[in-house]
């Protein structure tokens, strides 16, 4: 994931389409059609007329930006066990990409939770304290191990995503700077407009990302375990 990212409609189709076509179907099937939609889709002026055949250069967004983020997604789930670690960045592709499940909804025992779990860490339940809702979910796989993500967004319509990888020993994860917090290391990453953290919980890897959204806010979030302290 080092060459230099693709910046124009029709070289993001020809690396998306150029993936290994060993992927799972399910994702090509996805990315196909998040490429077709894109395609499909007319280009708007700042008068509001179409602009017919796309500008050479110009901004990702929209679906582009979801494609952006499904390719992403495939090339992670192209590792295989006893790859190198994981950089922060991979691990954060799947809580910037689109939620494809509904959002799961708050458990009526535990008012500070979600009723979805990854190997027994649960989501949390951010409405009353933070006024972040769980808005949309998506289950993928990277290199053999499940991930479950919830997507939560604000009044303010903006998102975020927080994923948990199962198994243990958590994967190795490499980037970032590190920064410890009530005995717990944070790991947080900028890059492209979006801010990630990544962190351990009862042994599991923890990563929350989203865009627009500061590294303090981030944090905030992450090390909450409803009783008002770090999340261990």
């Amino acid at each position: 994931m080092s060459e230099r990212r693709p910046h124009t409609e029709s070289e993001l189709i020809e690396f998306v389409r150029s993936i290994d076509v060993r992927a799972p179907e399910e994702l090509h099937r996805r990315i196909d059609a998040l490429v077709e939609q894109s395609a499909a889709t007319p280009r708007r002026s700042f008068a509001g007329r179409s602009m017919g055949l796309a500008p050479r250069r110009w901004r990702l967004g929209g679906a582009l930006a979801a494609v952006a983020a499904a390719a992403l997604v495939l090339a992670l789930a192209l590792t295989g066990k006893g790859s190198s670690p994981l950089t922060l960045r991979q691990a954060s592709a799947l809580t910037l990409a689109p939620a494809i499940m509904v959002a799961p909804g708050e458990d009526s025992q535990r008012p500070t939770q979600l009723n979805a779990a990854v190997d027994g860490v649960s989501f949390p339940y951010w409405g009353y304290r933070f006024g972040w809702h769980a808005s949309g979910a998506r289950s993928d796989r990277i290199g053999g191990r499940a991930v479950r993500t919830v997507f939560y967004s604000d009044a303010r319509g903006q998102r975020i995503g927080y994923a948990i990888v199962a198994g243990t020993p958590a994967p190795a994860l490499s980037g970032g700077v590190v920064s410890v917090q009530g005995g717990v290391a944070y790991r947080f990453l900028a890059q492209d407009g979006s801010h990630s953290v990544a962190w351990l919980r009862n042994g599991h890897l923890c990563v929350l990302a989203g865009r627009g959204v500061s590294n303090a806010a981030l944090l905030a979030l992450a090390s909450w375990d409803g009783r008002g302290s770090a999340a261990t």
